[in-house]
């Protein structure tokens, strides 16, 4: 028996400030039933080590995906822009602002980005067909 290969993208998230102090790493893995973040602080000299080396990971289900947006420059995806419907899921991401989130897609996964809008149409459509399932039934 196969093993079913889910679409994985690695990406970076600038630091806002010039000194790096809050640059963000990690990868997106875009399963059956949601997608999961994982994510973590790049290490730098202004924070503690042991802290840095800890991934955190969080769920989010494609229900609360409301837009996904691809970035391009010279016929290569270099960002993604994720718009999720409740901010709070990834507010503890120092560069999440409401609810959005700009990643740079690392140059590992360029060929899988380009199947990233197909993926999360074709999953947000089968949530939105059973939400109306589910709201049409009388029982």
């Amino acid at each position: 028996m196969l093993a079913e290969e889910y679409l994985s993208i690695w990406f970076t998230i600038p630091a806002p400030d010039p000194l790096g102090r809050d640059e963000v790493m990690g990868k997106l893995r875009f399963l059956p039933e949601a997608i999961e973040l994982h994510w973590k602080l790049r290490g730098n000299v202004f924070r503690n080590a042991s802290n840095e080396t800890q991934m955190q990971t969080i769920t989010l289900p494609y229900a609360e995906i409301e837009a996904v947006e691809l970035h391009k420059k010279w016929w290569r995806i270099r960002g993604l822009t994720l718009r999720i419907g409740n901010p709070s899921h990834i507010a503890e991401i120092p560069a999440a602002e409401m609810g959005k989130l700009t990643l740079f897609i690392d140059e590992r996964s360029a060929t899988d980005a380009k199947k990233l809008t197909t993926l999360i149409d074709f999953r947000r459509s089968i949530f939105l067909l059973d939400e109306t399932t589910r709201r049409l039934k009388w029982d």
